[in-house]
């Protein structure tokens, strides 16, 4: 029996290979590499971002986050909007064009993910999302 990191490593690289396959989010964004992707994704997911809870959430420094997000506003893939309480705060607005994009990403990831484990039971589906969450709680 093949060992559960190697299934998982398996099982990975499948999905990602059929997630990828059907995305077309670098024809859109050509010059956006797969970190930057990870970035932006983090961005869509927080509320009202400003650089330092993008910092925390990516557990990167702060000069770090500043650089990525300068660059990010140069290629037009965010804009920053400054606070109308407190001048010396920022919020990060990614474009409509990157919202959208996210958005049908998470829904294709979602549909890949569906199609993989449909091999499952509606209980044994159960089951997975119990030890999915317990795992997913500890890291």
């Amino acid at each position: 029996m093949k060992p559960i990191s190697l299934i998982f490593s398996e099982l990975y690289d499948k999905v990602l290979l059929q997630y990828q396959q059907k995305s077309d989010s670098s024809e859109h964004f050509p010059n956006m590499s797969a970190n930057d992707e990870y970035y932006i994704d983090l961005l869509y997911t927080l509320e009202n971002p400003t650089v330092t809870s993008f910092a925390e959430k990516a557990k990167i420094s702060k000069p770090a986050a500043t650089r990525i997000i300068h660059r990010f506003v140069a290629e037009k893939y965010l804009v920053k909007r400054p606070s109308k309480v407190d001048k010396r705060t920022s919020y990060l607005e990614l474009s409509q064009e990157i919202k959208e994009n996210c958005e049908k990403n998470h829904q294709l990831f979602d549909q890949v993910f569906l199609d993989s484990i449909s091999v499952l039971s509606p209980e044994e589906q159960k089951v997975l999302h119990k030890i999915m969450f317990k795992i997913n709680e500890k890291i």
